[in-house]
């Protein structure tokens, strides 16, 4: 089958869909944790990466360091992170999750996973495994702005 620029749009309005489905999903999820779907985004970075700089954060996730800034300020007032002393910049902390972040934090994917635990009763491996190397292609594609050409 021919790839024609209708199915690209079509592939990328699905895309906007699934997008938005997701923060509904999520928000729904993450009723009565204190927290929302960006903040939660930070505890799983620090999870898997931490001690952080906000601006190293930023640079990863591809968004303003003004932006990680807010999200940390408000999990440092929720005590879900901590900041401690850089000694490769002494005006740049690093950022880490806290003890209570990371029970938080595995208390959410808990629940994400029943979610993701029914999904994967729906969809087959190969599917999925197409569908992540399309979005995976795209995404490189945009990234190398090839596009500009």
């Amino acid at each position: 089958m021919e790839t024609k620029p209708e199915n690209i749009y079509e592939l990328v309005w699905c895309t906007r869909r699934l997008f938005q489905q997701l923060r509904v999903t999520s928000d729904e999820l993450l009723k009565g944790t204190g927290i929302n779907a960006s903040q939660r985004a930070v505890l799983e970075f620090l999870d898997q990466h931490q001690p952080q700089t906000v601006s190293s954060m930023a640079r990863e996730r591809t968004v303003s360091r003004q932006h990680i800034q807010t999200l940390v300020n408000d999990l440092l007032t929720l005590k879900l992170v901590k900041a401690q002393e850089n000694p490769a910049h002494k005006r740049s902390p690093l950022i880490s999750i806290t003890e209570q972040g990371k029970k938080l934090f595995k208390k959410i994917t808990r629940a994400e996973a029943k979610v993701l635990d029914s999904m994967a009763d729906e969809f087959s491996g190969k599917s999925i495994s197409t569908s992540i190397r399309t979005l995976k292609a795209i995404n490189d594609y945009l990234q190398s702005e090839q596009w500009k050409k």
